[in-house]
Parts: C-alpha cells; structure tokens; sequence
C-alpha cells in the first residue's frame, strides 16, 4: 500500500470514527461511566459505600478482576504487541504475553516452547497457556480473557458485562460462532478474543484437559477457538449471550467500521452462516458499549485510544472541565 493511500486510509478512519462517537456516545471511557454511576441503582447499590472521589470504572476494576493475556510471537513483539501493552492492555488487572522468547519490552511474558510457535499450532499454545496461568494465577483472578496482538478491548465495558455473574458460574463469553452449521452448539470466535470465569478455567483444566473426554488435547493443528468450545462445552461451561439488551453486538471479530459501513459484508460471506446471532450490518447494529474488535492495526489502536479516553466533544455542560474560552477582543 502506498504512502498516499495509507495517509488516506487513516484520514477515512478518523472520520468514521468521530462520526461514531458523536452520533452513538459509543465507547464508555472513564468520563462516561462517572456519569453512568448516577444511572446504574442496581450497582450502586451492590457496590454500597465508596468515596465521591471514586469513578464506577475504578471500583468495577476492583470488583471484577481480569487478568488479559495476549497471544503473540516474537516477529510481532515489536509491531502490535507492545502496543497492545500501551493501549487497552494497561486498563487488565494483570497483563501478560504468551509467546516463546521473552521480551523485557513487553513486560509479563508465558514463554512455552513446548509446541512449534506457528499459526497451525495455535491450539497446542493456547492450551498450554491456560494451563500455566490456572496453576499461577488461578487463585489471584475472577475473570480470564484470551486475546490476539491485533485485538483492541474496552476493558472498562467488559467489566460491566461481566460484573452480574458470579466467578463460580461455568460461564464464558465472547463472539458466537455456530461449532457446525446446522445445529446449536457454540463456540466463541478467537478473533475478538474470549473471557472464562474461574470456574470455566478450573473446570478447562482439571477435568477437560484430564479427562480428554470430548476435548481433543492431542491434536495441535486444530482451531484454536473451534476446540477451546469443544473443550468446555465437554465439562458443562455455558456460552453466554454477550449481546446488550437491545441486541446489539458488544464483542465483534472485525473492525468496527466493517459492521457500520456493511463493508465487504454481501449476503454469501462465511461470516453470516456462521454467525449464531443472525447478524446484520447497520449503524445501528452495535452496542453503544462494545467490548472488543479485532484485525485493529497498531494505528488504529491508538486513534481508538484517543477517540475513547481523550476525545471530548462540545456539548457537556455538566462536565465540570469544561467551560467556554474568552472572547477575543477585537
């Protein structure tokens, strides 16, 4: 891709997104849930005694704990995941990489070598992973989500999902993909990434894995996601339903503008027959608290940080920040 095009390609993105947001009030940054706090009795209530001072966002991150791991290898260190590392992967309660050669740069690293560290072996690594962060952090954690190095994650949203089910439900969530076309079993897409409870991982590990009744361990090649909901659909782990309560889509294995814009989205495209949720392409089709996207570039991570955390428009006159300039005199 040329340079004009790439330099377009972003001036594209930066407009759709800003459209988004002006017209959605999509993302839910730290501002967003300050004043969704004044709306939210149930948590308010549950939550019960916390200072003025203390945002929604920062007791849910206390509340739910979420331990994020990414997967990654070492020709994309440098690329995306250290920039997963200064971007949503700062808002985990603990952040680490999975890869097979350690990375000070990246900061926590799982380093396995026991399996070929190649794309066809995805599923070998993942099991792995899980396995070594049950034993360690097991215990430390209530929530445990599984991410690519092009994934970007609203954390702050995906602990709002998550803050009504109890960590002892076998319970996990993320995009649903059908496991076979014409029936009803599930499995979570691992494009925009899949969070387990820790009930869901204990069962992962010490029955799943042991028992290799109906999760094949043996096989490394397989898709990774496909056989991670083998896996848990084996020891009894619902699939959750992730979508809001207007329906709308909160984890999506594609950029956001793919499902806004109907972007290359035609009627024969796999992702519709394997799609368990009927999915449509629209503006109005996502949530206005999405918890993940997936194929984000390094440049798009950034300009959703900006959009989501930094991006103020001008019409929050209850915003305590914001007050008008001074007129210049002429």
């Amino acid at each position: 891709m040329s340079k004009q095009r790439r330099i377009a390609f972003v001036a594209i993105e930066i407009a759709f997104i800003a459209a988004f947001l002006s017209y959605r009030h999509g993302f839910v940054n730290l501002e967003s849930l300050r004043r969704l706090r004044n709306e939210s009795s149930k948590v308010n209530a549950t939550l019960g005694n916390s200072t003025n001072n203390t945002t929604l966002a920062e007791r849910l991150a206390n509340e739910v704990r979420i331990l994020c791991w990414v997967m990654t290898t070492p020709a994309n260190h440098k690329t995306k995941a250290l920039h997963v590392r200064r971007t949503w992967g700062r808002r985990c309660n603990r952040l680490l990489f999975v890869t097979s050669q350690p990375d000070e740069e990246l900061g926590e690293t799982l380093v396995i070598t026991e399996v070929e560290d190649t794309y066809g072996k995805i599923w070998g690594k993942t099991r792995l992973a899980f396995e070594q962060i049950y034993h360690k952090y097991g215990d430390d954690m209530d929530w445990f989500y599984k991410a690519d190095d092009d994934t970007y994650a609203f954390i702050e949203n995906m602990r709002y999902l998550l803050y009504p089910y109890s960590t002892e439900m076998p319970i996990y969530f993320g995009y649903n993909f059908k496991m076979n076309q014409d029936n009803e079993q599930v499995y979570m897409s691992g494009g925009s990434g899949y969070v387990l409870s820790r009930e869901s991982l204990r069962r992962f590990v010490e029955s799943a894995i042991v028992n290799n009744t109906g999760c094949d361990v043996i096989n490394d090649a397989q898709p990774e996601d496909w056989a991670m909901g083998r896996c848990l659909r084996a020891v009894n782990v619902t699939a959750g339903d992730s979508r809001d309560t207007h329906g709308e889509i909160r984890f999506y294995p594609f950029e956001a503008h793919v499902v806004l814009l109907a972007t290359y989205l035609q009627d024969d495209f796999w992702f519709f027959d394997y799609s368990f949720y009927n999915p449509r392409a629209c503006r109005d089709c996502l949530s206005k608290y999405p918890v993940a996207f997936h194929y984000i570039s390094p440049e798009l991570m950034y300009l959703y940080e900006f959009f989501a955390y930094e991006f103020r428009a001008h019409d929050l006159p209850d915003d305590p920040e914001f007050v008008l300039p001074k007129k210049t005199k002429s």
